[in-house]
């Protein structure tokens, strides 16, 4: 029998004990490690009381006086008085003595400096040499920066917890959504309403005792227990990495054996067709691309049954699985590449020598593609011009096996990339690209033709950049800095 360092597979019956005896192991440990922490916690826990709702009620005062600051004319006057009538649903809290709303397009780079300024120039009787005066709370927002801020006098951030750490953050959260929908004043009012929300000061005042409560009870007790458990757990994330990874060798190395001689006995024929495509099929780049994925696969040979390779492997030992895994993923890598640069290579040929079913099967992926994109365009113009070519596309189905297909065929793959760039150009730059926006090569299956991103892959890419936008800026730190050195409570973050 091999020992349990050379083998982690038995029987799927060993497998299960297994697995029944490390969770009754994790089990003892986690039982353990919260028994010694439960006791040195809870003395420690005691001594942070809890305050009652009524000792941290807020006292408030009804609608606070509002003040608009809209020095570029961002809100129409509608949105003003939208945002007035808005204002007296709001019940300030005591020291709250003036709301402004505050609206900018063009501010520095560090908004909070084009607050500052702001205050200073037209307020100075709001605004001291280091704070903000007591009784001011700002709400706003920087258009062009995509930036929200909220900022209040030392008095108003005590009572509103209105510093970074406390509810800063969801008080500039709250207006993000309205400021991303182009929204202001549902967002002013998402702003000044959290910020000035009774209730919720009260909660994140006990809360935050509770927190400390139980802080200081977790403190103490990880020191006694919580380090055996860590180590715990990271013995087992590892024996489960581990397993997935001779899981994934033991399918590499099935891929390969099972493809690589057939492949090898195809490679030049696929090798020929591949020179023979014209030019407009197959520019430099595609050729490239599969001389690449050729070579790559001609020097299998030693790593596959070489010595050293990958046949000498005991596929029967999970120690040597694991430790020729990156060998065997390389392997079975270079197997699909060359596989689905076959598949590739033998579509455009067939559509090259006139093969009626081919040739339909592409023109239908292509009309396809261009109805999703008649769907999700706005651009009037970009429409038109799409429907023009589905059009062309349809003609081009009627009469596969036309002399002129090919010329035509090639006109209109031209005239559609044109189209989308247009589309990435005109619908698709509104956001950050987190990701570049690769187009497929002769080895991915997503393969059409070359230089040829589908719109149905752009808008996926799309989608994906906005996520994380979305992510970055809901994930964005708050900003509470002045460049003049000046330290008014609050700050600002990106939406």
């Amino acid at each position: 029998m091999p020992s349990s360092s050379d083998a982690l597979w038995q029987s799927p019956f060993d497998g299960r004990m297994r697995a029944m005896a490390s969770g009754a192991q994790i089990g003892a440990v986690v039982a353990i490690t919260a028994l010694v922490g439960l006791g040195v916690g809870v003395p420690a826990a005691s001594l942070v009381d809890i305050p009652t709702r009524e000792q941290v009620a807020v006292s408030t005062v009804g609608a606070p006086n509002v003040v608009i600051d809209d020095p570029h004319d961002l809100l129409s006057p509608e949105d003003e008085a939208r945002m007035m009538r808005d204002a007296e649903r709001l019940d300030a809290p005591s020291t709250v003595q003036t709301l402004h709303w505050m609206v900018f397009n063009q501010t520095h780079e560090n908004v909070n400096d084009t607050v500052e300024e702001f205050m200073r120039d037209n307020y100075p009787d709001q605004i001291r040499e280091d704070t903000f005066a007591d009784g001011v709370l700002i709400i706003g927002a920087g258009t062009e920066q995509r930036q929200v801020f909220a900022f209040g006098g030392e008095d108003v951030a005590d009572q509103l917890y209105l510093r970074e750490g406390e509810r800063l953050e969801r008080v500039n959260d709250a207006m993000k959504p309205g400021m991303r929908d182009n929204n202001i004043p549902a967002a002013m009012f998402a702003g000044a309403s959290t910020a000035m929300d009774a209730a919720d000061i009260e909660s994140y005042v006990i809360g935050d005792a509770r927190g400390d409560r139980i802080g200081s009870g977790v403190a103490a007790g990880v020191l006694a227990g919580g380090v055996g458990l860590a180590g715990s757990a990271f013995t087992v994330g590892s024996i489960n990495r581990r397993r997935r990874a001779v899981a994934q060798g033991r399918e590499d190395f099935e891929l390969v054996t099972r493809e690589y001689a057939q492949l090898g006995q195809r490679l030049n024929e696929v090798d020929i067709r591949a020179n023979s495509l014209s030019s407009a099929f197959a520019d430099k780049e595609m050729r490239a691309q599969w001389a690449e994925v050729r070579d790559r696969f001609l020097g299998l040979h030693e790593t596959v049954s070489g010595a050293g390779g990958i046949a000498s492997i005991n596929m029967d030992d999970d120690k040597q699985v694991w430790e020729h895994r990156k060998q065997l993923a390389d392997a079975a890598e270079s197997v699909r590449h060359t596989s689905n640069a076959e598949d590739n290579i033998n579509r455009l040929f067939a559509v090259e020598n006139g093969d009626a079913a081919a040739r339909r099967s592409d023109l239908t992926d292509i009309r396809e593609d261009i109805m999703q994109a008649r769907l999700g365009v706005r651009d009037k113009g970009i429409k038109a011009e799409l429907a023009n070519l589905e059009s062309r596309v349809d003609e081009l189905d009627r009469n596969p096996t036309d002399p002129q297909f090919l010329d035509k065929f090639v006109r209109v793959l031209g005239d559609y990339r044109v189209l989308l760039d247009a589309v990435k150009r005109k619908e698709f730059s509104d956001v950050t690209e987190h990701t570049k926006l690769e187009r497929p090569a002769i080895y991915d299956t997503s393969f059409h033709y070359s230089g040829y991103v589908p719109y149905v892959a752009m808008s996926s890419w799309h989608d994906s950049n906005v996520e994380a936008e979305r992510a970055a800026q809901s994930s964005s730190s708050t900003n509470s800095s002045f460049s003049s050195g000046f330290s008014g409570s609050g700050g600002s973050s990106s939406y």
